[in-house]
């Protein structure tokens, strides 16, 4: 049986549901999720509880960051999933309990990632305001894959696990269209 993080990837392009993605977080004491309240064309819905965060778009948004073909009838549209630990957010108290695709958990090293999906499209050791880190990032087929990892002490820890359809992080969209953009 696959790990609920690969069944939650596989959802990345469908409708949200919210009992659907509470069934796979059940295993995490996720008693509900809320559904999509937004008056605009993109919404976050957090499971503080399960260290998750899924960003939903509505057409035709979802279709300019990923130049695919949804219809307003499709409704609100996942177009990421976030595997999250404390310092991704003020929300999120404990770092994902469940595996990550590929046998990978939020204690996986940079090298850990690297060995299980080959060289990263991008990789960049950055430094901002509050964090200093490294980024690694694939483009698949239909999906980019971006870990965050923070300089935490002596150590380099997982803050972030996204999986998102091609074009959904429109903040990185034009610093590396060749990873990021459709």
């Amino acid at each position: 049986m696959k790990e609920a993080s690969e069944q939650l990837i596989q959802l990345l392009g469908h409708p949200y549901e919210p009992k659907q993605v509470q069934a796979l977080l059940q295993s995490f004491g996720v008693k509900r999720m809320p559904a999509p309240n937004s008056y605009f064309n993109d919404d976050i819905i957090w499971s503080a509880k399960a260290s998750l965060r899924i960003d939903v778009y509505r057409a035709p948004k979802i279709n300019d960051l990923t130049e695919l073909q949804y219809a307003a009838e499709d409704g609100w549209i996942i177009g990421a999933i976030h595997f999250l630990a404390p310092g991704a957010d003020d929300r999120i108290k404990a770092p994902f309990p469940g595996s990550l695709p590929g046998g990978m958990t939020m204690s996986s090293t940079p090298e850990e990632s690297i060995h299980e999906y080959g060289p990263p499209a991008l990789d960049e050791e950055c430094w901002r305001p509050g964090y200093s880190g490294r980024i690694l990032a694939w483009r698949k087929p239909g999906i980019n894959i971006v870990m965050e990892y923070e300089d935490i002490e002596s150590a380099r820890e997982l803050r972030s696990y996204t999986a998102c359809l091609i074009g959904c992080i429109g903040a990185w969209r034009n610093d590396n269209p060749e990873v990021y953009a459709p």
